[in-house]
């Protein structure tokens, strides 16, 4: 559109640089260097925490749909002395999927130049934003179950298999359960996490035994009752719009919490069970701060992460892909 339409004199504006990265230069980026991203993603959070960087990030901003779908703004920068890393997120959660069948987040994130503000670079978002929850995942857990070695994985989507990539990257774990009510694609998200050199199987229900579970659904039934139905350390990926649900209310107030960012609370299980007088508003520690200072070893204690989504997970991705790392 408009191509060769030339402006007045007095519109003329400059053609923008800017690079489009695809979903499979994404996804390739993320998954060469496991242990890297990783790695990268401690130093820049420990930057954070120790005031070498400053964050500044707004709550998402999320409208919501009637059919449960939603679209969310989600800006952050961060700064370490002059520069600056600017990103802000446009996605969807795509409840319709008629053009776009089985992907329920569609989106972008943007890159801004920090001086001039324009748009330097267009990821897209829909592996992206899986992987970076599956980061998340990964260094929660180390934090909270350090000596994990068998792990369940509640939903074999794209949340699902990069959650066990980067667990995988994280500690050396003997065995990852894969479970979804979708057999079919259970055994084909198995099938590529063997080809990636992980110990995983499907398995025909969640067994309680395993020392950790990660949930990533798009549940809106609370499923997962605490122990000694499920084990004693559960992280939740997959609640993160209002109507979804995947802990039940037994869990509230009995456990250890830890959230990916103060947001949390405003959606899922958090929001539930703060409108049902089962916790206050009281923001709980947030994944810099679990990181700090990981809870010590205490057998069978009940600790949850429940993570619903943050701006600085996708800043701090960027910053890796743009050459960070």
């Amino acid at each position: 559109m408009g191509e060769g339409v030339r402006l007045p004199a007095a519109l003329q504006a400059h053609a923008l640089p800017c690079r489009h990265w695809d979903e499979a230069t994404v996804h390739r980026r993320l998954t060469a260097d496991p242990a890297g991203y990783l790695a990268f993603a401690r130093r820049y959070l420990a930057d954070l925490a120790a005031g070498r960087a400053q964050l500044q990030m707004p709550p998402k901003q999320v409208l919501d749909d009637p059919d449960g779908g939603d679209f969310r703004l989600m800006p952050c920068v961060v700064r370490r002395g002059q520069d600056a890393l600017k990103t802000v997120k446009i996605v969807g959660t795509n409840r319709a999927q008629r053009r776009l069948p089985g992907q329920i987040t569609v989106g972008e994130l943007l890159v801004l130049d920090a001086a001039e503000q324009y748009v330097t670079d267009r990821l897209e978002a829909c592996l992206l934003s899986s992987a970076r929850t599956g980061l998340v995942a990964a260094l929660a857990l180390a934090a909270l179950a350090p000596q994990a070695r068998r792990i369940g994985i509640v939903g074999a989507g794209r949340v699902g298999y990069y959650a066990a990539i980067y667990c995988a990257a994280a500690r050396t774990l003997e065995r990852i359960e894969l479970v979804d009510a979708n057999t079919a694609r259970a055994a084909e998200t198995a099938r590529a996490l063997c080809d990636a050199g992980l110990p995983c199987r499907v398995a025909p229900r969640t067994d309680p035994a395993c020392d950790a579970w990660l949930l990533a659904t798009t549940s809106a039934r609370a499923f997962c009752a605490p122990p000694p139905s499920a084990p004693p350390v559960v992280l939740s990926l997959g609640a993160d719009a209002a109507g979804q649900r995947e802990l039940t209310d037994a869990w509230a107030g009995r456990a250890a919490l830890w959230v990916d960012s103060a947001d949390a609370l405003n959606y899922g299980d958090l929001r539930a069970w703060r409108a049902r007088g089962l916790i206050d508003g009281t923001a709980p520690p947030d994944l810099l701060a679990l990181l700090a200072q990981p809870p010590a070893a205490a057998p069978g204690a009940w600790r949850l992460f429940i993570s619903t989504g943050c701006a600085l997970y996708d800043n701090l991705t960027a910053a890796y892909l743009l050459g960070g790392g």
